[in-house]
């Protein structure tokens, strides 16, 4: 694990390279672009919590990185596979507003639930799609190189899984839609 060059208090999830190479945190990285685009950066919480669907409180940590092109917000529930959710706005933007459009969008994201889990009077589970409809995220899968991973429900679920699920619709048609995360 390696630590920020130049707070060397953080971990470093950024390697700027040119002549030299230079690892920085999220926190020293976003200074670092405020002084070149003199843009200043407003405090904003580094976790929220939500409730989802079930009531279960779910936290994120918030995520801010600032480019030269805008400011995205990004925030990642804190379980493996759990759910992510992401805004972008200007350089102008007002960056209240744009927090609490993450935290709108995280509300909204995580209140509808998408795949039920069952019981068969032999005491095998079953998952099944919810009102003909699945919203997700593809992930990859460490266990296969060859096919990702669908989290839906901030539950990750294999090609095969979402497949034996899909099983029931045959005959149908169906839509897939692929968007990015700040759409």
């Amino acid at each position: 694990m390696n630590m920020c060059d130049r707070c060397q208090d953080k971990v470093a999830t950024i390697i700027l390279t040119d002549d030299w190479q230079e690892r920085l945190c999220g926190d020293c990285f976003n200074d670092m672009v405020s002084a070149e685009m003199g843009v200043m950066l407003e405090a904003m919480p580094e976790e929220i919590a939500v409730n989802d669907y079930s009531g279960t409180r779910r936290n994120f940590t918030v995520q801010r990185r600032l480019y030269p092109n805008g400011i995205f917000l990004e925030a990642v529930a804190d379980i493996e596979y759990g759910y992510q959710f992401a805004v972008d706005g200007e350089l102008e933007c007002n960056q209240s507003e744009l927090f609490q459009k993450l935290i709108d969008k995280v509300k909204r994201g995580v209140s509808k639930r998408f795949i039920k889990v069952g019981e068969f009077p032999n005491g095998q589970k079953y998952h099944s799609i919810i009102d003909d409809e699945v919203v997700g995220r593809i992930d990859h899968d460490e266990m296969s190189s060859s096919v990702p991973m669908i989290v839906i429900d901030g539950q990750p679920y294999t090609w095969e899984q979402l497949g034996e699920m899909v099983k029931s619709y045959e005959g149908f048609q169906i839509q897939m839609k692929f968007f990015d995360m700040t759409d």
